[in-house]
C-alpha cells in the first residue's frame, strides 16, 4: 500500500504541477496584449507630440512666408515714394508704410514666440524619442522572454500530462476512483501529510489512535474532519 500511496502523491505532483502551467500559459498571453498595448500607447503618445511640433514648423514656416510678403510689399512701397507727384500721395504712401511695418512687426513677434515655442518642444520630443527607444529595447525583452517562456510551458505541460498519465495507469482502479472522487469534491488536494497529530489539509487534529495507526499501518487511511487521503511525514530530519 505505501507503494500506491507513493504512486497517488507523485500523481497529485504532476496534477498540481499541470494546473499551474495551465494557469501560467492563460495568463501569459494576457500579460504580453498588456505590454503590447502599452507601448502601442506610449507609440501613440510620441506620434502625437511629433505631429504638434510639425504643425508648429508648418505655422512657423507660414509665418515666414507672410513677413517675407510683408517685406517685400514694404520695399516697394517705399521704392513707390519716388513716384509720387502730390503731398496726397506722399501722406497716402507714408499711411501705407506704417501699416506695412507694424504688420510685419507684429509677424516678427509671433515668429519670435514660435521660435522659442519650436525650442521648447524639439527638446521635449527629443527627450520622448529617447524614451521611447529605451521603451522599446525593453519591450521587445520582456516580450521575446514571455514568448520564450510560453513555448517552454508548453513542453513542460505536455511532459506533466504524460508522466500524470503514466502514473495513473499504475494505480488500481479503486484507489484512483477514491483518489479523484476527493480531489473533484472541491476540496484542492486528495492527499495531504499528517505530522505530530495535525492534517496538512484542513490543519485540525486527529485523534491518537488514528495517529499510530498512520505511523505503522500499510492501510490507505482518511482524515476524520476532511476525508482527505492522509500519510505520516517524519519531519524530524
Amino acid at each position: 500500500m505505501r507503494e500506491k500511496l507513493a504512486l497517488l502523491i507523485e500523481l497529485q505532483k504532476m496534477e498540481l504541477a499541470a494546473a499551474r502551467i495551465s494557469a501560467r500559459k492563460k495568463e501569459l498571453p494576457v500579460r504580453m496584449n498588456e505590454l503590447e498595448e502599452g507601448f502601442k500607447a506610449l507609440c501613440a503618445a510620441v506620434d502625437g507630440e511629433k505631429e504638434k511640433l510639425e504643425g508648429l514648423r508648418k505655422r512657423r514656416r507660414e509665418k515666414d512666408a507672410q513677413l517675407q510678403s510683408g517685406q517685400d510689399s514694404l520695399k516697394k512701397t517705399r521704392e513707390r515714394l519716388f513716384d509720387v507727384k502730390t503731398n496726397k500721395e506722399y501722406q497716402s504712401m507714408l499711411k501705407e508704410i506704417e501699416t506695412f511695418e507694424a504688420k510685419n512687426s507684429q509677424i516678427e513677434d509671433e515668429v519670435i514666440s514660435l521660435l522659442e515655442e519650436l525650442d521648447r518642444f524639439e527638446s521635449a520630443v527629443k527627450a520622448r524619442e529617447g524614451e521611447l527607444a529605451a521603451q522599446r529595447g525593453q519591450y521587445e525583452d520582456q516580450k521575446a522572454k514571455l514568448t520564450e517562456e510560453l513555448n517552454s510551458l508548453s513542453g513542460e505541460l505536455e511532459a506533466c500530462l504524460r508522466k500524470g498519465g503514466e502514473v495513473r495507469n499504475s494505480i488500481p482502479a479503486e484507489i484512483l476512483r477514491k483518489y479523484d472522487q476527493i480531489k473533484n469534491a472541491g476540496r484542492g488536494v486528495a492527499v495531504v501529510s499528517v505530522w505530530k497529530e495535525v492534517c496538512d489539509g484542513c490543519h485540525m487534529s486527529i485523534p491518537p489512535q488514528l495517529y499510530n495507526e498512520l505511523q505503522k499501518s500499510k492501510a490507505l487511511l482518511t482524515c476524520p474532519n476532511c476525508s482527505r487521503i492522509i500519510y505520516w511525514e517524519n519531519r524530524n530530519g
